[in-house]
């Protein structure tokens, strides 16, 4: 990724994180747990006197502990380095979990809320082979841990990672590997803790790659299919795919995982302007790269677009994304021949009433093609009559374009009947929906009236 983008990317994640804060409920949950652990009473004078920590150890969390906000922050500015070794030291000697999730508590806290202290942490890396990630990655690895141990955990790593500039291979794979474990969780809680923190470690690009390994945009796109309903989670799931697409590797990868189809979705139901933003940041950003645009197309996303267009935002990125998007994906159309269109709208199951349907040029122009593959595409328009459980719109569409084959092929009756579709058409003139039994009944006459044209 160019200086540029990095840039871009930087300054849009900051815009996101401190104008619209994410509307609560996992976090909310977190934060409710983390005043409870930090109301906690240590006995920290207990520990020295067990020699689990010496006395200038219990004389330095001492004078931290339990402080006011302004007095912490002035012993962070006067001692910061100390107090960063002190912290990790003190995860590496207290293994008791109600400690240890203070200890985890007070060092997220520290870098979320101050996060220039994030480097007296690095800095421990001349100092200490190790250090800072060691102690929470060696957290991660234990199977005791419950899910706020690792919610704390994976946010802490995340934001030592994406600025840690000597991150080793090896440790960026461990933690690509622990966050594609927590995705496939069947516990919310697990997948959100994971969801969260790829909001941060993703900023590196050079981990972007590494976590689309695998199946981790498949996993991401799975989110966005179950998770549709669960605002908070969706909007940071579109996040992470947001900031995967900064990388065109994995842009080019992302067209097998269905994500753009998902995305496109979710368009068509969203109406919240940060999710709009978010999804259409994602598009954009995967333009013209492989078979990107044509998923896109497929996947109709023309449709939310105009819908989208017709709105007042306020924000510009969404006007000025829309008209993007637009401008590309007409000149696709434009390229794409109108059977191809057909064909695979036709291939996808996701038939509607779109102009080419209609059109007496498209029939007369392309109905022999038809015939290609031993007649594969009438032969999933028959399936579409005869589907267990049926879409009316499409088989309404399906009826139409069978009638529509027989009355323009110059053998079309005679295929429509070998390939044994008229008996399904017939059956559905008896059809409970009105359109469904309509269409069925004009494909019949169309079967049976030889001079269609003087009956329009």
């Amino acid at each position: 990724m160019s200086k540029r983008d990095a840039e871009v990317t930087e300054s849009l994640v900051k815009s996101l994180d401190n104008k619209e804060p994410i509307p609560p409920s996992h976090e909310d949950t977190v934060r409710t747990m983390t005043e409870q652990v930090l109301g906690r009473d240590i006995p920290w004078d207990g520990y020295q006197r067990a020699n689990l920590i010496n006395q200038k150890e219990l004389e330095l969390i001492k004078k931290y502990d339990k402080k006011k906000d302004e007095e912490r922050r002035s012993i962070i500015l006067q001692e910061g380095e100390t107090y960063a070794e002190l912290f990790l030291d003190l995860l590496l000697k207290i293994n008791k979990e109600e400690t240890f999730q203070y200890l985890l508590c007070l060092i997220d806290q520290l870098l979320t809320d101050h996060p220039e202290t994030v480097k007296l942490f690095l800095k421990l890396s001349t100092r200490k082979p190790g250090f800072p990630l060691d102690p929470f990655l060696r957290i991660l690895t234990r199977s005791s841990s419950d899910w706020f141990t690792n919610a704390k955990t994976s946010n802490i790593l995340a934001i030592l990672m994406s600025q840690a500039p000597d991150t080793t291979e090896q440790n960026a794979k461990f933690m690509c590997g622990w966050l594609r474990t927590q995705l496939r969780s069947n516990d919310d809680k697990d997948i959100s803790n994971a969801v969260f923190a790829l909001m941060k470690f993703l900023r590196r690009d050079e981990f972007r790659p590494l976590f689309a390994l695998e199946d981790g945009l498949l996993l991401l796109s799975t989110i966005l299919k179950n998770k549709s309903k669960n605002y908070q989670m969706l909007y940071q799931t579109i996040f992470d795919l947001w900031m995967l697409t900064y990388n065109k590797t994995v842009g080019a990868q992302i067209a097998p995982s269905k994500a753009i189809t998902f995305v496109v979705e979710i368009l068509k139901m969203q109406q919240k302007e940060k999710i709009v933003r978010m999804c259409l940041s994602t598009l954009v950003n995967v333009l013209d790269i492989g078979y990107n645009n044509e998923q896109m197309l497929d996947a109709g996303i023309m449709k939310p677009i105009e819908v989208l267009s017709n709105k007042n935002w306020g924000d510009e990125d969404i006007v000025n994304d829309l008209k993007t998007l637009k401008d590309a994906l007409e000149k696709n159309i434009v390229e794409l021949s109108s059977f191809d269109m057909y064909k695979k709208e036709v291939l996808s199951g996701n038939l509607e009433w779109s102009p080419v349907h209609r059109s007496e040029k498209f029939w007369k122009e392309n109905a022999h093609k038809f015939e290609e593959d031993n007649y594969k595409l009438l032969s999933l328009l028959k399936q579409y009559l005869v589907a267990e459980v049926p879409n009316s719109l499409v088989t309404a569409v399906a009826c139409y374009d069978i009638g529509e084959f027989a009355r323009i092929h110059p053998r079309g009756r005679t295929i429509i009947q070998q390939l044994g579709i008229k008996l399904p058409l017939m059956t559905l003139m008896e059809d409970k929906d009105t359109e469904v039994k309509k269409q069925a009944l004009t494909a019949i006459q169309k079967l049976m009236v030889h001079n269609w044209e003087y009956l329009m």
